[in-house]
């Protein structure tokens, strides 16, 4: 531990200084993590681009004035949606225009240095975490783990997850600090990114032994939701409402309450392909002047002529009012069971647990909620990942942290790219299209519930 009493003089804590060689060391990790990550933006270019696919079309509709939750909705909170606005007007102030391939690249790397940014916001909080509670040696090795798992790697420059996995270990931070009210802070802010940061509520109200102030921390959760919400709550409540409903009506993905279901599908969200004409978006709400600015971009930004349409009627559904192409409204008789045998364990844990916990405690407790909930979660995406490597390196000693992280990286390769992109829909492959998606959904569940396993004796004794 990097915190001693000075004997024989008082029994107050003072911080020790690291030793000159502990220095050098954490800044060469440092500099060799941002090295690697700012030179793979150039070097490489990612399999799948979150930005490049998914978010260019919509990047494209800022210039013709058609802004998020203001004049269409997304799966994504807020928070997460003005973030790629602000580094598209990034990439267009630094690169200026040019063809689609070129908007495509700039808002690419616009949002991997972004989230590379985030990343060593990220790895710097993992840092000060494990030296608090495991000292500089520990704290170092994590962050080596953290620097070369490629799950990490994977999540920053192939999706837009860095931002909200940050805010959760801002929140973690907060709670080990005994700042409940700023950890709230961190978690509205964290749910209007993402919404899995949810997960660490629990532990804001674990932070109070007194129900009083334990109100208050949950009340200003509540009301930086809504500071968040607000600037859209005056045109755009239709369209948060609407990015609530797709939420909870999306059908299960990736999970093992989407295998139960016999589904087989990526977490797509948009009309099929018997839906995807005119006549039906009419019938969803959405004006015929919407679509005809839709097909005035250039086709290039729906990406190759093989999935054009497709992605044209998935981006036309963000202005639809009604949602009845999504799921059924509904979710399997098993799936909701499990919720209810999961919520009512996790009350039970709840309640048994001290009034407040110590800060080792906190973590593990943190670490528990997070994997809890992805384990509950009736839906998996690859990049979900990069959420719980920080977890088990704040949770766990270096070496096993970095085995469960190792683990979990596996399956996620098995998903993305092994089926996702070389097996799923292939003609003649349907019997290692089922293989597959099983073997890697269910090595992960396993995972997920090894580690359940693994910090559940932790939380009452740790």
């Amino acid at each position: 531990m990097d915190r001693t009493a000075r004997s024989h003089h008082t029994t107050q804590p003072t911080r020790v200084p690291l030793p000159v060689e502990a220095r050098r060391e954490l800044v060469l990790i440092f500099a060799l993590f941002a090295t690697a990550r700012l030179m793979s933006v150039w070097w490489f270019y990612p399999l799948y681009s979150e930005a490049g696919s998914f978010f260019l079309p919509f990047a494209y509709l800022q210039d013709a004035g058609y802004y998020p939750f203001f004049d269409y909705w997304l799966e994504y909170p807020p928070v997460l949606a003005y973030f790629v606005v602000a580094m598209r007007g990034l990439a267009s102030l630094v690169c200026g225009s040019g063809s689609v391939a070129w908007q495509r690249a700039c808002l690419t790397h616009a949002v991997q240095l972004g989230s590379i940014a985030c990343e060593l916001g990220t790895m710097g909080l993992l840092y000060a975490l494990v030296r608090m509670l495991r000292g500089h040696r520990e704290a170092a090795r994590a962050c080596w783990v953290y620097a070369v798992v490629f799950a990490t790697a994977f999540v920053a420059l192939s999706y837009v997850d860095a931002l909200p996995v940050f805010l959760m270990m801002v929140a973690i931070c907060f709670l080990v600090c005994c700042r409940p009210r700023w950890a709230a802070i961190a978690v509205a802010a964290g749910f209007m990114t993402k919404v899995l940061p949810i997960g660490l509520l629990p532990g804001v109200v674990k932070s109070e032994p007194r129900w009083r102030w334990r109100a208050v921390a949950v009340g200003v959760f509540v009301v930086f939701v809504g500071y968040f919400a607000a600037p859209f709550l005056a045109t755009g409540r239709q369209w948060l409402a609407c990015c609530a409903e797709a939420m909870v009506r999306r059908p299960p993905w990736q999970t093992v309450w989407a295998l139960l279901e016999g589904r087989r599908e990526f977490g797509y969200v948009g009309p099929s392909r018997e839906d995807q004409n005119d006549a039906f978006m009419a019938r969803q709400g959405v004006r015929g002047g919407t679509l005809s600015v839709l097909r005035s971009l250039p086709p290039e930004v729906y990406g190759p002529p093989a999935v054009r349409r497709t992605v044209f009627y998935r981006v036309a559904s963000r202005f639809a009012r009604r949602l009845d192409f999504i799921g059924s409204g509904s979710a399997g008789r098993v799936y909701l069971a499990a919720v209810v045998v999961v919520g009512i364990f996790f009350l039970v844990t709840f309640a048994r647990l001290p009034s407040a916990l110590p800060p080792r405690r906190q973590v593990v407790f943190a670490a528990f909620c997070m994997f809890l909930l992805f384990f509950i979660s009736k839906g998996w995406s690859p990049q979900f990942v990069g959420y719980l490597v920080p977890l088990l390196l704040l949770a766990f000693p270096a070496v096993e942290g970095g085995v469960w992280a190792l683990l979990l990286t596996l399956t996620a390769y098995l998903e993305m790219p092994l089926w996702a992109v070389h097996v799923h829909g292939r003609p003649g492959l349907l019997w290692a299209d089922v293989v597959l998606l099983h073997v890697a959904v269910l090595a992960r569940t396993a995972i997920l519930l090894l580690v359940l396993v693994r910090l559940y004796p932790r939380l009452f004794r740790d």
